[in-house]
């Protein structure tokens, strides 16, 4: 007789119990070949090494930059607006040209509000066709 079960057969419990616990065996045994695979480390290698070229030629490329004319003058600027954040001269600067800006939102909005009726007085439509 085969080890293969006859589908028309029921099974007990315990039988498929067993199918599960092989199944589990039979996965955990691929799993651990495939880990530890050649295949599997020579990838490995290659991803960390072309991650450390990556890492190596940015770092290079940063210190490029940092030492240019252009990288120079950005660090001066970056150190200046620091410094004016810090003195708090940028803040009042920001909060003068928003008030300036709210201001002259305030006064069109101003421009476009229609006039109010006095108190009292009914609205009267035809009152420019006379």
């Amino acid at each position: 007789m085969s080890d293969i079960p006859d589908p028309n057969e029921e099974s007990t419990p315990e039988e498929l119990a067993s199918e599960f616990q092989n199944l589990g065996d039979n996965l955990n045994k691929i799993f651990i070949g495939a880990w530890e695979s050649e295949q599997r480390k020579n990838l490995q290698k290659e991803i960390e090494d072309g991650l450390a070229g990556l890492g190596n030629t940015l770092k290079q490329t940063a210190n490029e930059i940092q030492e240019s004319e252009a990288g120079q003058r950005i660090k001066s600027e970056a150190e200046d607006l620091r410094d004016r954040v810090q003195s708090g001269e940028v803040e009042s600067k920001i909060r003068s040209d928003l008030q300036s800006v709210l201001h002259k939102l305030n006064q069109e909005l101003e421009k476009a509000i229609p006039p109010a009726q006095p108190a009292g007085e009914p609205e009267d439509e035809e009152a420019g066709s006379e």
